[in-house]
Parts: C-alpha cells; sequence; structure tokens
C-alpha cells in the first residue's frame, strides 16, 4: 500500500511538469526540462504503471491510468512531430535527443511492449500507438533499429491466442504499415519489404488459425461468450491488417507471401461468413473480399496519392485463384448456407427503424451481388485469353440465376418488380459506385454469354441484359442527363469506362435496344415472383406509376435548374471570375462544367417545349432525348475548354447513337 501511495504521489508531482511541457510542445520551444528530466519522467511514469499493473492488473486507481495515458500521449505526440520536421532547428534537436536517451539507455521500447501485453485496452491502445510512432521515427533517421519490438511483435503473432494483446500488435503492425506507405521516400520499398520478411513465417501461421477457429468448442457458456468476444475482436483486427497488405500490394506492386494469404486462402474468409461470429464480423469479411475484387483495398487512405509504378506479376493469377476459389464455394452451396440478418448490421451504432416493414442488411446483399458477378468477370476474363474453345466452356448463366435465387431468399417480398433486370437498380440503389461497377462487369458476363448464342431475351430472364440496365437506369434518374454529367466529370465511379462500353454496344445492336425497351414497357402490365430487397419507398422506382421528380436514393440531386437561366449573359462573367479564384470546398473546373452546361442548354431555345413533348414519347425516346441532351452539354463545355478530358470518342458515340434514334423515330423532339 505504501509503495502505490509514494508512486501516486510522485506521478501527481510531475503534473505541471506534463503540462508545461505539452505547452511547449504545442508552441514549439524549447522546455524549462533538460532533456535528460524529461526522459526521465517519462520513464519513471511508464515504469511506476507496469509496477502496479503486473503483479494485481486491477489495483491501478483511475488517477494513475490517466497519468500514465497522458505521459504516453506525450511521447507519441513529440514523436510524431519529429517526424513531421516542421520544429525550429534548437526545438527539434532537443527532442530528438530526448527520445534517443528515453529509447536508448532508458529502454522504453521493453516498458510498451510490455504496457501492449497489460488486459487495460486503453493503455494497450496508447502504448501501441506510440510504438507505431517511434518505428516510423526509427525508420526516417536510421539510427539503429530496435529488433526488441520485432521480437515481441513475432513472439505475439505465433501464440496465436485471441485477446487483448494480439489484437494490440496486429493494430500496431497496422499503423506502422500505413504510415509507410504515406512516406515520402525513395527506399519505400525496400522498408515495407525487409518489415514484411521480419513477420512473413508468424503471419502465414496466424492467418488460418484465427479465421478457422471455431469458438463454440468450449464448454463453459460463460467462458465461451467470453472467448467469442476475444476472437471476433481479434479477426476484424487481422482483416484490417490483410486489408492495409492488400492495400500495399495494389498501389505499390509489393508482392510478398503474406500479401497473398487472402488470395491463396479465400475459403477462410468465406468461411467466417458462415461462422457464428457476430453479423459486423462477417460484414468486415465480405467487404475485404470486394474491395480487394474491384481493386479498392485502403482507398479511403490515400494510398494511391503516391503510389508507386512497380508491377506485381502475379497479382491478375493471384484474383483469378481467389475468383475460383469464390464460384467454387458457391457451386458448393455457400449462397444457400449464408444468411443477410434481417435488421442491418452498423458496426455497434443505431439501427434504421423501418415503419412498413423489416429491411435486410442492404450492405451485406451488395457485397455478395458485387463479389460473385466480379469473379465471374474475372474468369471470362481468363478464358477469353484461351481461344474460343475454353472461352465456351464456361458458363455464366447459372452463377447469375444462383445469384437471383439468393436474392429471392434473402429478401421480402414487399414491391412488385416488373421485370427482372430490374434487380440491379433495387439491390445497389444506395450505392453509386458499385451500381455502375456492376453494371459494367454485367456488360461483360453478358458479351460472354452471347458468344454462347443465348438471345437477348434470354439475358433478361435471368437479369443480365445491359439495355435494361441503362433504360432503368436512366428511367430511374427521371432521364435527367445532368446527372449523368455529374458521373462523367467525377472519377468517384467508373461511369465513363462503363458508359463508353455500352455506347458501343448500343451502336452495333440498336435493335436490341429498341426490343428491350418494348419488354420493359409490356412487362409493367405483367407479375413477377423476383423479390427483391426492401429498402424505403422512396428507393423503387421501377413501378409502372412513379413520380418524375423522384431520384433514386444514393444518387445525387440534379447539379443545376437547367430551366431556370434566364441570367446566362452574366454566366460568362462569373466563369472568368471563378477561374482567377478557388473554392476550398469544391473544385473550380467543376463549378465551370456546371455553370457552362447550364448555357448549354439554354442556347437552345426550345429545349424546355422539346422535353416536355418527350414525355409522351416512348422509352426508346426519352433514352434517345437524354442522351442528345447530354451530347449538347458536353459539346460546349469541351469548346470552351473547360470538361476535364477530351470527349471526343464519347461524343461520337452520342451523336451515333442520336442520328440512329432519328432514323427511327422521326417524330421524336431533336435538339441542335
Amino acid at each position: 500500500m505504501n509503495i502505490h501511495m509514494n508512486i501516486h504521489i510522485n506521478m501527481e508531482s510531475q503534473h505541471s511538469d506534463l503540462q508545461a511541457v505539452f505547452t511547449d510542445l504545442r508552441s514549439g520551444v524549447v522546455p524549462a526540462l533538460s532533456t535528460e528530466e524529461l526522459a526521465s519522467q517519462i520513464s519513471s511514469a511508464v515504469n511506476c504503471s507496469l509496477h502496479i499493473l503486473l503483479p494485481s492488473p486491477h489495483s491501478m486507481t483511475s488517477e494513475d491510468t490517466e497519468m500514465t495515458g497522458m505521459f504516453l500521449t506525450l511521447t507519441g505526440k513529440i514523436i510524431s512531430t519529429l517526424t513531421l520536421e516542421n520544429l525550429p532547428r534548437d526545438v527539434h534537436r532537443f527532442y530528438d535527443e530526448a527520445m534517443k536517451r528515453l529509447f536508448g539507455a532508458s529502454n522504453l521500447t521493453a516498458d510498451l511492449v510490455c504496457l501492449m501485453n497489460c488486459q487495460d485496452r486503453m493503455l494497450s491502445h496508447l502504448a501501441a500507438k506510440c510504438m507505431a510512432s517511434f518505428v516510423i521515427y526509427d525508420l526516417n533517421n536510421s539510427f539503429g533499429s530496435n529488433p526488441l519490438w520485432k521480437t515481441a511483435f513475432t513472439e505475439t503473432f505465433q501464440r496465436s491466442a485471441p485477446n487483448c494483446a494480439l489484437d494490440t500488435h496486429l493494430w500496431a503492425l497496422t499503423e506502422v504499415i500505413k504510415r509507410i506507405l504515406k512516406l515520402d521516400c525513395v527506399n519505400k520499398r525496400e522498408i515495407l519489404m525487409k518489415l514484411l520478411a521480419d513477420f512473413e513465417s508468424s503471419l502465414t501461421s496466424l492467418y488460418p488459425k484465427l479465421l478457422l477457429q471455431d469458438s463454440l468448442e468450449h464448454p463453459n457458456a460463460a467462458e465461451n461468450h467470453r472467448d467469442s468476444v476475444e476472437l471476433e475482436i481479434s479477426v476484424c483486427a487481422l482483416l484490417d491488417l490483410v486489408e492495409v497488405l492488400s492495400a500495399a500490394r495494389r498501389w505499390h506492386g509489393l508482392c510478398s507471401s503474406i500479401q497473398r494469404l487472402a488470395f491463396l486462402q479465400t475459403s477462410a474468409l468465406l468461411y467466417v461468413t458462415l461462422s457464428n461470429m457476430k453479423d459486423f464480423v462477417k460484414k468486415r469479411a465480405l467487404l475485404l473480399l470486394k474491395r480487394i475484387l474491384v481493386q479498392r483495398a485502403g482507398e479511403e487512405w490515400g494510398f494511391g496519392d503516391n503510389h508507386s509504378n512497380e508491377h506485381d506479376e502475379e497479382y491478375c493469377t493471384d484474383l483469378l485463384v481467389m475468383a475460383d476459389a469464390v464460384l467454387q464455394e458457391v457451386e458448393a452451396g455457400w449462397l444457400r448456407k449464408f444468411n443477410v440478418q434481417t435488421q442491418a448490421s452498423f458496426f455497434g451504432g443505431n439501427k434504421v427503424n423501418v415503419s412498413d416493414g423489416e429491411m435486410k442488411d442492404a450492405v451485406m446483399l451488395r457485397a455478395v451481388s458485387l463479389i460473385l458477378i466480379k469473379c465471374l468477370e474475372i474468369k471470362t476474363r481468363n478464358f477469353s485469353t484461351q481461344g474460343e474453345g475454353a472461352q465456351r466452356a464456361f458458363d455464366v448463366q447459372p452463377c447469375l440465376m444462383e445469384l437471383l435465387a439468393f436474392l429471392q431468399q434473402q429478401v421480402l417480398q414487399v414491391k412488385v418488380v416488373t421485370h427482372p433486370c430490374s434487380w440491379i437498380l433495387v439491390v445497389f440503389a444506395d450505392q453509386d459506385d458499385d451500381l455502375i461497377e456492376s453494371a459494367k462487369v454485367l456488360i461483360t458476363l453478358y458479351l460472354h454469354q452471347r458468344s454462347l448464342n443465348s438471345s437477348d431475351r434470354a439475358a433478361c430472364e435471368w437479369g443480365c441484359n445491359p439495355h435494361c440496365h441503362f433504360t432503368l437506369l436512366l428511367r430511374s434518374l427521371s432521364f435527367d442527363h445532368t446527372v449523368l454529367l455529374d458521373f462523367l466529370i467525377s472519377d468517384e465511379t467508373c461511369f465513363l469506362e462503363y458508359c463508353v462500353l455500352y455506347l458501343k454496344h448500343l451502336r452495333d445492336h440498336w435493335q436490341d435496344f429498341c426490343n428491350a425497351c418494348s419488354c420493359i414497357e409490356n412487362s409493367e402490365t405483367e407479375t413477377h415472383t423476383l423479390s427483391l430487397p426492401h429498402f424505403s419507398k422512396a428507393s423503387v422506382k421501377s413501378q409502372p406509376h412513379y413520380d418524375p421528380q423522384f431520384k433514386f436514393v444514393g444518387f445525387r440531386p440534379c447539379l443545376v435548374d437547367y430551366e431556370n437561366s434566364d441570367d446566362s449573359e452574366d454566366e460568362d462573367k462569373r466563369l472568368s471570375n471563378l477561374q482567377m479564384s478557388r473554392n476550398d470546398e469544391e473544385p473550380v473546373a467543376e463549378i465551370h462544367m456546371r455553370k457552362a452546361g447550364e448555357q448549354a442548354v439554354s442556347a437552345s431555345a426550345d429545349t424546355v417545349e422539346k422535353i416536355r413533348t418527350a414525355s409522351t414519347v416512348g422509352l426508346k425516346g426519352k433514352v434517345v432525348l437524354c442522351l442528345a441532351e447530354l451530347r449538347i452539354v458536353i459539346s460546349r463545355l469541351h469548346s470552351k475548354g473547360l470538361f476535364p478530358y477530351n470527349p471526343s470518342c464519347l461524343l461520337k458515340l452520342l451523336l451515333a447513337i442520336e442520328t440512329k434514334g432519328q432514323l427511327e423515330n422521326p417524330t421524336t423532339p431533336q435538339l441542335k
């Protein structure tokens, strides 16, 4: 008790010095303490905590925990500030010497390793943050890499027991790799390869052991629950590490054995989705698989900003291995075993209150759908390189029918679906990037299946007619070409690639498009049994009667009101003024395009009347008119040098479609 009191009093006496150092660090001045005193105070504070925690983990008071946390936070802040290298020279020299003393003679690394193994999750996490900062600082300064932390990490991974220590070490390694990927140094690739080589054996062993563990084997119910929670947290930490490894491979061409684990052992990820773990863990595994397949792993971390040009020669091969594994599991009945919960899982957040019935987890449905069709695309791409005989040996229709059967089984039939191809719009209604990616992929699958002499009518039966997808997409947007313009000038989706791919197909198969429009119009008098996910009433617009002013949930609203442009004379002045300034909230070029787009349509005096006239035209005429309006806007923007890329190919396609539409139906309104 006396030892504890003395430690507590000693830590309290350091509080004022600690606050002063925080203030000096923010102000960029040298503290009153010497480097020896600062290193000694931090080291003694951490040691005091260890003296309390190790013999009796529950004996630390909240004040002790808070004080230790502050010292760890200060240390991490100092290291991070040193890494940024924006301090005055004398201040930088002071803190650099203090950290060398702290991690040298005082051996803070060993203390941090001990704290990372403690059961207090807050202190463990703060120690991990401090350790990650030190590793990056150590790599930047090259004053001798400390092998102690690598040894400790390796031993923890080899034990592979789900617990707080494993979670903390996995998080710390993930954070280290993230920070290395963001470094601006010439030897980044060598640093990463050496780092990954140090953990190759331990992580290769940990991956299958952790993901394939069955936590329900424990006989004691209380222990079983505790172990299940520990396992779920550890699995999520491992999946985060796998994603950052995949991002390093995608953006920097790195390819080590542990970066290939997710590709070569995909069945382990799929096993998680069928396990007894919580839904948020299953969702994490599914989203990781989806991001890898669509090559978006780690995109929100900004790794692509300074990516290298190194090429990973085995990447395409491993993608094919992953796709094969998924398709084999689907053939073995994975979709029939996988269950989507009625209520969406929001990673511990609030759940959506649905007044007109229960809803399925739309994120899970989107992930499953995109994973399957993306695997089919990868597979067909591989067959297309092997000659016609091999290509004809792979039929995508059974897998797509399996997907439709899965959707029918998993969701409640709350909306009448008038056409089988509308499933893509309903499933992906809330996610623009996934919607456009899926539409692009389905064109590839359609073209592959068409080579097997499948008719367009048959394509509708398995929901894979690209003409239907495009027409239904435009109808869901009320044929508003301004939304298409928004997609074309944005890099958030692959709409340009999708649009060009589809317009080429439309140009060459015009009659199939006409048949598809007629099929959609005729189907609205029929009833289909395909069940689709339950979104809000605003989400489903593939009904015979819908409000033309209403947009699909997830789509951006109309960029500008093209019918209200009386002050078009002033727009040129505003555009020239915008060129001289920069809006912090929106790129100037995008503002230019939107304003000039308003002028483009207002330049045609009878545009509004023709749009109104088009409301009496069938689906085919509305599609043609929408594309014609889009062509006019793009042409005007391009003539003013405001379009972000050369749209010549796109404009030729749009003009060709417009010409075909006018030849087909001379009564369709014409735009000039």
